[in-house]
């Protein structure tokens, strides 16, 4: 039994070299997978930061666009309702000229607008009466007709006809004045 013993110790024996061996191996492998997988965590996290700052700018730069994009909304929502203010008070001068200047712009009105027949209606702000209207060289020449007031518009005239009626109430001449002038005082008022 001797040599059975001696079989069975031998193969014992080899069956622990060789368990070493696959242990030492196991080790190294073990080292070697925590090493990589050590290596791909870094890797990976140094990734997604660069990612995440890139995403970070990216997100900044978009809200700092749309905060200026708002902040100029905001100074021209205000410049336009400064502008709108000038324009308001420019026609609540004009509805309160002197009856001199008043009717000189009636007439100047007239001159250019008017065509034979014409009625005139005349704003009900308006500082004139019918007979400072009639005495006017226009409305004989045209041979206008005075069609009294109204208080549906602010300030100026009307001329209606059987074609067309003519707005020349100061609100829609500076109205028609607007777009030109409004750069004008833009620059004046926002220099």
């Amino acid at each position: 039994m001797e040599g059975k013993e001696a079989i069975i110790a031998r193969i014992i024996g080899d069956a622990k070299n060789k368990a070493e061996v696959l242990l030492r191996d196991a080790d190294t492998n073990v080292a070697e997978s925590e090493r990589e997988a050590k290596e791909w965590i870094a890797d990976y996290l140094k990734a997604q930061r660069k990612l995440l700052a890139e995403e970070a700018e990216n997100v900044v730069t978009r809200r700092k666009t749309v905060a200026e994009l708002d902040c100029r909304k905001v100074a021209l929502s205000a410049k336009q309702a400064v502008i709108s203010e000038v324009f308001e008070r420019a026609l609540q001068s004009a509805e309160s000229f002197p009856e001199v200047k008043y009717l000189e712009i009636v007439e100047k009105l007239c001159n250019e607008n008017a065509e034979e027949g014409d009625t005139l209606i005349l704003a009900a702000s308006a500082p004139l009466k019918e007979t400072d209207i009639a005495k006017l060289p226009v409305f004989k020449e045209k041979k206008l007709k005075f069609g009294g007031t109204s208080d549906k518009f602010r300030g100026g005239i009307m001329l209606v006809n059987d074609v067309c009626d003519k707005d020349l109430s100061f609100k829609a001449l500076l109205d028609n004045k607007k777009d030109e002038l409004e750069a004008e005082i833009a620059a004046a008022l926002f220099a």
